[in-house]
């Protein structure tokens, strides 16, 4: 795995760097204190994994736009925040936003690996507080090598929406999900009401925080 560390405090980058490489979780880990460097490196090279401060200090990229464009460059890379603030809102933002995980900066080392693996293995990592579950009852959505599938979980859904649900997931606007599947806007919006129906929610980041609870994996 190609991992890339975007945090505008040095010392943060290298400690990251050096538990990665030292648990062997990367095969190259690359780091950047600045959001036009991260850009560039993303723009260049494929990366699989992007670990990035969702406040870049006085970076003028704000954490969601960073994101957003991350996503633009390489829709396939799995983004995962690391912030000191860990409030429901920034959850959310980020999870808007198409980042598949968040950890709080004042998490242990052995909690952002097991972030690290459930994303890296299609799933989706937040937060237990932000989930309303407590870290005890919270252990399905830490075992992503071994979850369910959506076609598993989700067995009413149809091949399409599944399709749908996907491209929601990585943070995909519905006109863009209608370009990548060769269907219309309408269609698209119909098929996540219709998607948002049977898992009982009410929107694109209810249903994403819904995955993560349950432990799906999703790509």
């Amino acid at each position: 795995m190609r991992a890339l560390i975007v945090d505008d405090h040095s010392m943060f980058c290298d400690g990251l760097k050096l538990l990665l490489k030292t648990l062997g979780v990367a095969s190259l880990v690359a780091s950047c204190t600045r959001a036009e460097q991260a850009l560039s490196l993303v723009k260049d090279e494929p990366w699989d994994l992007i670990l990035v401060d969702w406040n870049m200090g006085s970076d003028s990229t704000g954490g969601a736009e960073l994101i957003a464009q991350f996503m633009a460059l390489q829709p396939q890379t799995r983004v995962v925040v690391i912030s000191a603030e860990s409030s429901a809102r920034r959850v959310r933002e980020a999870i808007e936003a198409g980042a598949v995980g968040f950890v709080p900066k004042e998490a242990s080392s052995e909690l952002l690996i097991d972030a690290i693996r459930i994303t890296s293995h299609g799933g989706i990592y937040l937060p237990a507080s932000v989930l309303d579950a407590p870290a005890s009852d919270d252990a399905d959505t830490r075992q992503a090598d071994g979850a369910m599938s959506l076609p598993q979980t989700f067995p009413q859904l149809t091949p399409r929406q599944i399709e749908v649900l996907v491209c929601a997931v990585k943070g995909q606007s519905n006109k863009l999900i209608a370009r990548t599947l060769g269907i219309s806007d309408g269609t698209v919006k119909q098929h996540l009401n219709a998607i948002y129906r049977e898992l009982g929610v009410g929107s694109r980041t209810e249903a994403i925080y819904l995955l993560a609870r349950r432990g799906v994996k999703v790509f």
